[in-house]
């Protein structure tokens, strides 16, 4: 009795970390759509306290960090979820717009073919690749496109 206690007590625990962490994501998506990007990302970083492998979480806040000109740190966001999604192609092409902040053409051309590879018939991704091999430079990446 006092071991199906705990496993219902586990299965409860579990369930209000889903819901606290989708506060937090909610939270963080007015706070984005208002602008308050400190805000968002604060929110955004909560709710990976409740649930540390939400992918719209890492794909948001790295987006809005990358904003905010934290290259790294976007780098590292959207490094993680495509560990968690990878067969999503517009985080390759997110990620890759920030290598090509970072001054990393290889590794932004890299994360664009994959993109394309995912999405072939996808024609913004074509255009960044060719923009990219004709001399695309980090004052002409498309950050305030997010």
């Amino acid at each position: 009795m006092l071991e199906q206690r705990g496993e219902f007590a586990m299965e409860e625990l579990e369930v209000l970390n889903m819901h606290l962490a989708v506060s937090h994501l909610n939270l963080a998506s007015i706070h984005s759509a208002e602008g308050k990007i400190d805000d968002a990302i604060f929110e955004y970083t909560k709710a990976l306290e409740f649930d540390p492998n939400i992918y719209l979480v890492y794909v948001n806040r790295g987006r809005l960090l990358w904003k905010r000109g934290e290259y790294k740190h976007a780098l590292d966001d959207l490094s993680r979820a495509i560990n968690l999604e990878p067969l999503i192609p517009s985080t390759y092409v997110w990620r890759g717009d920030v290598y090509l902040a970072l001054g990393n053409r290889e590794a932004a051309e890299k994360d664009y073919l994959k993109a394309l590879e995912l999405s072939p018939s996808d024609g913004e991704i074509s255009k960044r690749i060719e923009k990219l091999r004709k001399g695309w430079v980090v004052g002409d990446s498309p950050r305030e496109n997010l």
